[in-house]
């Protein structure tokens, strides 16, 4: 029996078809447009009004996901942090829009946040 590569004539052996899979950069690229595009997404806040994070935008330890925060202030100017002076930083030159609220170990604590990366809490 012969045992030649070049005698087979018939296509490789393909499994059945599944559902397509992107190969990961496609699968990361898709999710960096959707990410981009929910920061893009403009809210209107009010002072006394309850935000919690958009999915996937969370970039500070407090809140948490799904944790309630109240508007405290709407700046009317954004600030910027000085002390985040270097260029790698997550932090640098992001502008602080609100002030929020939140309630820990029973003291109401406020943090200056980039509006952009929360959403009106409904109910």
């Amino acid at each position: 029996m012969k045992n030649d590569k070049a005698d087979r004539s018939f296509p490789a052996i393909r499994l059945a078809d599944g559902p397509q899979v992107d190969n990961p950069a496609e699968t990361h690229k898709r999710m960096l447009s959707e990410l981009a595009e929910r920061l893009d997404q403009y809210n209107v806040f009010a002072k006394g009004q309850f935000v919690m994070w958009k999915p996937g935008l969370k970039n500070r330890k407090f809140p948490d996901y799904g944790e309630p925060a109240i508007v405290t202030a709407v700046l009317p100017t954004p600030q910027f942090d000085p002390s985040e002076n270097a260029a790698a930083s997550p932090y640098f030159q992001e502008p602080l829009t609100l002030v929020i609220g939140m309630l820990r170990d029973d003291d109401l604590l406020e943090f200056r946040v980039d509006g952009r990366r929360f959403e009106p809490m409904d109910g």
